[in-house]
């Protein structure tokens, strides 16, 4: 048996260790709910909005920070969703929207961050926030990486770093196997389930057209194995146009190149050291990203792309920018000229690493704003099509980056039900709702339930506007279980919280004296026992719900409410009048 020592030197361990876990590492930084307690998305502040701004959602996936996951944020940086332990517990990059089978849905890469490179999975999430179709990589090659995945029709386009052994006795390593990362792409076709196309960086492009040589920068690799090989291409995009060839950027060869989508032979490269166009007025750029085509037709490519200007170690502008250039095919020499540029602000420092630009409209791409993400550097902006700056937003800069970041407009009611928290002070007081459902768009207003037991009857309280991704409301008198229902702006019911309701939270009249009508006190260390006797250590609530066996959503309660009686069931009763109550919302710090 332990000595009394050891027993003691135990307990102090694991109560320190148990101190440490509950310390929250948390400031203001980041959100905290209260019907949400799980979930702690990074802040984004808002510090320049103006007239003109393009509607919808702001997309990113910041990383870094203590739950690094997809978020969707209102323009004023409050959060509609947060995908923490839903997207898995890894890391997250490329959050966007993309088109799976006629219809919005969402689209991200998911796995393990290395330095440069990822190594992980696709997913495919539709509006219900469901993932709805996975994509692993294919032909015994590495796991996907995070720098592309595109969805252009059937096809969902991936980047892959592959370690190969090559001979790399020209290049001063000779005492043994040398080691290259190979920058390839895999085009799934996702109706087959077959590849489309695979392209591999070292059959088309040799190692002498890189900037960047073996253990030049943090992320080019030694050479010296298959842990750390030399990436000398570090493909970070790629695109697809309608006659099936490939938009290309590689960042270590700060060049575009086009692929023969049949062939996989190089059809021309823009930028770099073998560059087949003539640069314009003095147009340079290097280590770019996101490579998008605007048009292209026989004489002509217009093209956007992400000019980072720098690698951390060699520098080309003062600043990042993004660029609209267009490809002249017909010139002699062909010729490439910069249309428009989207300059970062003049207080930001330089983007070293990921970012993108989002041309908001496509189909119009000269008159259409431009959405801006700025990578190592965690904000955002929105551009007039002349450049100006519209918007400003960030995440905090205490070591959070953000790979790309979007603007989408789409409407998500998630498989999910809202959740709630009720709290009262004592059942002599009022009892206030904390409500939120995650994902959601549609919500408008939600519907406040109370009753004093689990056979009694619901009784509908109030109706308060929602407000924010958190809405709180007090409800007069204690409400021993609460339940609350989203609504839609035409008055529909959506979805409403476990039917069963949720019972309040009532401190002990010990506990109470730390509390007060906004909840109880935060605590980090243990306190001195007063010697009350606990009436009960459980909390009662209402039976559990029985499991379906209903083969359809609408049989299992999944469906959206047209009434409250068919969502709720019977024995709805409602107070006499319904008005429209203030509500108070979580500090957005701007």
């Amino acid at each position: 048996m332990l000595s009394s020592s050891i027993k003691v030197g135990l307990w102090l361990s694991l109560a320190a260790t148990v101190a440490a876990q509950d310390q929250d590492p948390l400031d203001d930084n980041y959100w905290q709910f209260k019907s949400r307690p799980d979930l702690y998305p990074s802040k984004l502040f808002v510090n320049t909005t103006g007239d003109g701004l393009a509607p919808g959602y702001i997309f990113m996936a910041p990383y870094q920070s203590p739950q690094q996951s997809a978020t969707i944020y209102e323009q004023d940086g409050t959060p509609v969703w947060f995908g923490w332990g839903v997207t898995g517990g890894s890391g997250v990059h490329d959050f966007k929207v993309c088109q799976h089978n006629g219809s919005d849905h969402l689209c991200y890469f998911e796995g393990y961050q290395y330095l440069g490179y990822a190594r992980g999975q696709t997913v495919i999430m539709d509006t219900s926030l469901r993932p709805v179709k996975t994509i692993t990589a294919m032909n015994g090659m590495s796991a996907i990486d995070q720098h592309e995945f595109r969805v252009v029709g059937d096809s969902a386009i991936t980047s892959i770093y592959h370690p190969e052994r090559y001979d790399l006795s020209a290049f001063n390593i000779t005492g043994g196997e040398g080691w290259i990362q190979n920058g390839m792409i895999q085009d799934y076709n996702m109706t087959t389930g077959e590849l489309n196309f695979e392209w591999s960086a070292i059959e088309h492009v040799a190692l002498s057209e890189g900037y960047v040589d073996a253990n030049q920068s943090e992320v080019a690799g030694t050479g010296f194995s298959a842990l750390s090989p030399w990436d000398y291409f570090h493909i970070n995009s790629v695109d697809k146009n309608d006659e099936g060839d490939y938009l290309i950027s590689a960042r270590h060869t700060s060049t575009l190149y086009k692929i023969n989508g049949q062939t996989g032979e190089i059809i021309w490269r823009c930028g770099g050291k073998l560059s087949d166009f003539q640069m314009q007025n003095g147009l340079n750029w290097s280590y770019q990203h996101d490579a998008r085509w605007m048009s292209y037709n026989a004489s002509t490519d217009i093209i956007s792309f992400f000019d980072n200007a720098s690698n951390g170690f060699n520098q080309s502008a003062e600043h990042s920018g993004g660029y609209l250039i267009k490809l002249n095919h017909e010139a002699t020499p062909p010729t490439v000229e910069l249309l428009q540029s989207f300059q970062a602000p003049e207080d930001l420092p330089i983007s070293a690493s990921q970012g993108n630009i989002q041309i908001l409209n496509r189909d119009d791409w000269a008159n259409s704003n431009a959405f801006l993400n700025w990578g190592s550097q965690p904000c955002v902006t929105e551009h007039a099509p002349d450049g100006t700056i519209l918007y400003r937003a960030a995440v905090a800069s205490d070591g959070q980056m953000n790979y790309r970041g979007y603007k989408f407009n789409i409407a998500l009611t998630p498989y999910d039900r809202p959740a709630l928290y009720t709290y009262a002070v004592s059942t002599n007081d009022d009892t206030t709702y904390y409500m939120s459902w995650n994902g959601a768009t549609e919500v408008a207003t939600w519907r406040i339930y109370g009753r004093a037991a689990c056979d009694g009857d619901w009784t509908l309280i109030n109706e308060a506007p929602k407000d924010g991704f958190e809405t709180n409301f007090t409800a007069p008198g204690y409400q021993e279980f609460g339940m609350v229902e989203a609504v839609a702006a035409n008055g529909t019911g959506l979805k409403n919280s476990t039917n069963k309701g949720v019972k309040a939270f009532v401190p002990s009249a010990s506990l109470s004296q730390s509390c007060s009508a906004d909840g109880c006190q935060t605590v980090d260390t243990y306190g001195i026992s007063t010697g009350q006797e606990v009436v009960a250590d459980t909390r009662a609530g209402c039976a559990a719900l029985a499991v379906s066996t209903a083969s359809t959503e609408e049989e299992q309660g999944l469906e959206s409410t047209q009434s409250k009686a068919a969502m709720l069931g019977s024995g709805i009763t409602s107070t006499a009048s319904i008005s429209v109550v203030a509500m108070l919302v979580i500090g957005l710090l701007m």
